[in-house]
C-alpha cells in the first residue's frame, strides 16, 4: 500500500504546475503564476513550500476528502480543517479550496443551524365537521402474496380516526384494487 506522501509525490511528478516550478527555481527566479518562490525547495526531487509538501491539483480534493472524513470533531468547522491540512501540507487558495469543500458536504450542511429567512407563522389545519369529509390514501406495497393480494390500500379518515384497509394487487408499474 503506497503512503499518502507517495502518493502526493507521484502526482507531483505528474503535474505540470509544480514541473513548472521546479523548473524556474532551477533558473534562480522568484514568481511563478502567483506563487512566491522565496520559502520553496526541492529536496529528493520532491516541490517544498515554507516546510511543508506541495499538492498538486489533481490531489487537493481527495486530500481534503481523507483529512475531513478521519476527524470525528466539529468537522464542518473551516478553520479547524485549514489548520490540520496546514502542518503538512500547502497548495494555491487553500482556504478557498477548503471552504468550498465544507460548504458543499451533505453531512456539514445538514448539521449547521440554518441561516435562511425567518419562516412565516404556521397555518392552522380545517375545522372538520363531517366524518368522512378529509382522508388520507397509502399503500403499503411489496408484501408477501396472500389471496392473490401483495399491497393493502389503508383509507384514514382525519376527524374520527377511523380507517378502512383495501387489499390491492401490485406490479412494477401499477397498482390495483377490487
Amino acid at each position: 500500500m503506497i503512503s499518502i506522501q507517495n502518493q502526493i509525490i507521484v502526482e507531483n511528478w505528474m503535474n505540470q504546475l509544480c514541473f513548472d516550478i521546479w523548473m524556474i527555481m532551477k533558473q534562480n527566479r522568484r514568481t511563478c503564476q502567483d506563487i512566491d518562490l522565496d520559502n520553496c525547495k526541492v529536496l529528493d526531487e520532491v516541490l517544498w513550500k515554507d516546510d511543508r509538501l506541495w499538492i498538486s491539483q489533481s490531489m487537493i480534493t481527495w486530500l481534503i476528502r481523507e483529512a475531513h472524513d478521519l476527524s470525528i470533531n466539529d468537522y464542518s468547522d473551516i478553520n479547524w480543517m485549514l489548520n490540520l491540512l496546514r502542518r503538512s501540507y500547502c497548495w494555491l487558495k487553500m482556504r478557498t479550496t477548503i471552504k468550498h469543500y465544507i460548504q458543499n458536504c451533505y453531512v456539514c450542511r445538514r448539521s449547521k443551524a440554518s441561516r435562511d429567512r425567518i419562516n412565516e407563522l404556521l397555518k392552522s389545519l380545517l375545522i372538520l365537521e363531517q366524518w368522512w369529509q378529509n382522508i388520507s390514501l397509502d399503500f403499503i406495497i411489496d408484501l408477501s402474496e396472500s389471496d392473490e393480494n401483495n399491497a393493502i390500500l389503508t383509507v384514514i379518515d382525519r376527524l374520527s380516526k377511523k380507517q378502512h384497509y383495501i387489499s390491492c394487487w401490485s406490479d412494477d408499474e401499477e397498482i390495483f384494487a377490487e
